[in-house]
């Protein structure tokens, strides 16, 4: 950024822009943009399609296929009736609870203000996450990555959730430290993790 002398804006592809250097941008006068909401569709998309990919045992699908193996004794599930947290209802935590809605889950979502948010059934606030987490079939994390949020799932939410929980981390990585989400996983305080994360 030194070398650009002429330099007056600066577009950002994603949606957190944590590591701009915003003290230099400030002093230089410079505008920043995101590209906030752009990614609500593919991300959204993702998500439900790891979760089905998960309750219809696809990867056990394809691999017993490419084997020649037809076991009729698989069982798989459905997201119809469960129930889904969104941790981050913002673009992209709106768009995954509207899509889990047109598969008839049940959506609880989680922002700083605890305002209604459209798709979601119950909204809590980030102080009442252990109390949301407790009912979840599948905790949907699109938290970016800030001073509240970073390490903001510590042991005791993972052994608030249900065994059969499955965890989804479409956000940012530093959310959890990995020593504990691998703990709570052994110990089996939850079912499965899904990391798409940075």
């Amino acid at each position: 950024m030194g070398k650009a002398a002429n330099l007056k804006w600066i577009m950002v592809m994603s949606a957190g822009m944590e590591l701009m250097p915003f003290k230099a941008i400030e002093e230089r006068g410079i505008m920043v943009t995101n590209a906030r909401g752009i990614h609500k569709i593919p991300m959204a998309e993702y998500t439900i399609g790891m979760l089905l990919q998960y309750e219809k045992k696809l990867k056990l699908l394809m691999k017993n296929e490419k084997e020649e193996l037809w076991d009729r004794k698989i069982e798989v599930g459905e997201l119809n009736g469960k129930t889904m947290l969104v941790m981050g209802v913002g673009a992209i935590g709106g768009e995954v609870a509207r899509l889990g809605k047109a598969f008839g889950m049940k959506t609880i979502g989680m922002n700083r203000s605890g305002k209604p948010v459209e798709s979601i059934d119950h909204l809590y606030d980030l102080e009442h996450l252990l109390e949301a987490i407790p009912g979840a079939d599948y905790i949907v994390s699109v938290l970016p990555s800030t001073d509240e949020t970073k390490g903001l799932l510590q042991k005791e939410h993972f052994k608030a959730m249900k065994e059969s929980a499955v965890f989804v981390n479409i956000g940012r990585g530093d959310l959890i430290n990995d020593e504990v989400l691998i703990e709570a996983l052994d110990a089996g305080e939850l079912s499965h993790a899904i990391l798409e994360c940075i």
